[in-house]
C-alpha cells in the first residue's frame, strides 16, 4: 500500500509540475496577445485622424463615407478595448487563479511526500533496533521504535486521504473553470465580431451611396 502510494504521489507530483507549466505558458501567450491587441491603439488614432482630416476635403457622398470609416475604426478601437478588459476578467484572471490552487495542491502533495519518508525512515529504524543483540537494546528501545512507527503510519494515512480529496476537488475546479473560460471566450470573441461586421456594414452602406458621376463633374 505504501508503495502505490508513493508512487502514486510521484506521478501527482509529475502531473502537477506539467499542469502548472502549461497553464502558466497559456497565461504568458495570452498576455502577449492581449499587449499586442492594446499597441494596436496607436496605429488606430493616426488611421483615424487621417480619415476624418481627408473626409473634411471631399465631396459630400465621399467624405460622408470616408467619416463613416474612421467612425468603424473609432468603434473598432474602443469594442477592441472591452474585448481586452473582458479577456484579462474572465480568460486569464481564472487561469492565474488556477495556478494559485495548483500550488496549494503542491503543498499538499509535498506533505504527503514527506510524510512518505518518515515512514520508510520509522521502518529503518525498526528493523535497526530489531537486529540489535538483546545486551545492545535500551529499554522500551523497540516498543518506542514501533510507537514511532505506527504514529508516522497513521499521519501517512490521513496524508493520503487529504491529498487524494484535494487532487479530486483541484480536478473539478480545474474542468469548470476551463469550460467556463471556454465559454466565456467564444461569448467575448461572437460579441466583439459581430459588432465590428455591424459597424462596417454601415461603411458598406455608405460606400454604395458615393455619387460617382454627380460629384466628379466639374464646375
Amino acid at each position: 500500500m505504501k508503495s502505490l502510494f508513493k508512487k502514486f504521489i510521484d506521478n501527482l507530483s509529475n502531473a502537477l509540475g506539467l499542469t502548472s507549466n502549461k497553464i502558466s505558458e497559456i497565461v504568458k501567450e495570452s498576455n502577449h496577445y492581449i499587449t499586442a491587441e492594446e499597441n494596436v491603439t496607436k496605429d488606430i488614432n493616426k488611421t483615424v485622424t487621417a480619415l476624418k482630416s481627408y473626409a473634411e476635403t471631399e465631396t459630400p457622398s465621399l467624405g460622408d463615407a470616408i467619416s463613416s470609416l474612421a467612425n468603424t475604426f473609432e468603434i473598432i478601437e474602443n469594442e477592441r478595448k472591452e474585448k481586452v478588459n473582458k479577456l484579462r476578467e474572465q480568460f486569464v484572471a481564472p487561469l492565474n487563479g488556477l495556478i494559485t490552487n495548483l500550488k496549494t495542491l503542491q503543498t499538499e502533495q509535498e506533505e504527503a511526500t514527506k510524510a512518505v519518508k518518515e515512514v520508510e525512515k520509522a521502518e529503518k529504524a525498526l528493523k535497526k533496533s530489531q537486529s540489535k543483540p538483546k545486551e545492545k537494546l535500551k529499554p522500551g528501545e523497540i516498543e518506542n521504535a514501533e510507537k514511532v512507527l505506527k504514529a508516522a503510519k497513521d499521519k501517512a494515512e490521513k496524508e493520503e486521504t487529504d491529498v487524494k480529496s484535494a487532487t479530486e476537488d483541484f480536478n473539478k475546479i480545474k474542468l469548470e473553470t476551463i469550460q467556463k473560460v471556454l465559454h466565456d471566450m467564444v461569448a467575448i470573441e461572437k460579441i466583439y465580431h459581430e459588432k465590428i461586421l455591424t459597424a462596417v456594414s454601415s461603411v458598406k452602406l455608405k460606400a454604395e451611396a458615393i455619387k460617382i458621376e454627380e460629384e466628379s463633374k466639374v464646375g
